[in-house]
């Protein structure tokens, strides 16, 4: 997660040329367009910094451990369901199909293994303090 946030963040042509895309920035820039898409990018990029910052705080805690991995679960349940849909029912070139297959992989990977963890981490113990 902090990696997406860098790139999405601070690092969109590298980024871009990750998915397969060979930039023209120097005509992209003076688009209207380019500036939408890279303060969308910039968004992203700052959800992912909070993403990760949960994982860390909730995965870090023992009490919170079951908290981090079903965040883990649904965020690449959804990750997933978005490069699925674009490997499986868009209809795009083949370049763009690998990219997202290439996607849908790690995404999968980093699913399952929070899934697992969800499964096999130690449960907390003791009661919730009422405040």
């Amino acid at each position: 997660c902090f990696a997406y946030a860098v790139l999405f963040g601070f690092m969109q042509p590298k980024l871009l040329e990750m998915y397969g895309m060979e930039p023209d920035f120097a005509s992209w820039q003076k688009s209207d367009a380019w500036v939408v898409m890279a303060q969308i990018m910039r968004i992203v990029g700052a959800f992912e910094f909070l993403v990760a910052f949960l994982y860390v705080h909730y995965i870090a805690f023992p009490e919170k451990h079951a908290s981090g991995l079903r965040l883990g679960v649904m965020q690449y349940v959804l990750l997933a369901l978005v490069s699925g849909y674009r490997v499986f029912v868009e209809q795009v070139s083949a370049k763009h199909k690998a990219v997202a297959m290439k996607s849908l992989c790690i995404q999968s990977f980093f699913l399952i293994t929070s899934l697992v963890g969800a499964k096999y981490a130690p449960k907390a113990t003791g009661k919730k303090k009422m405040r």
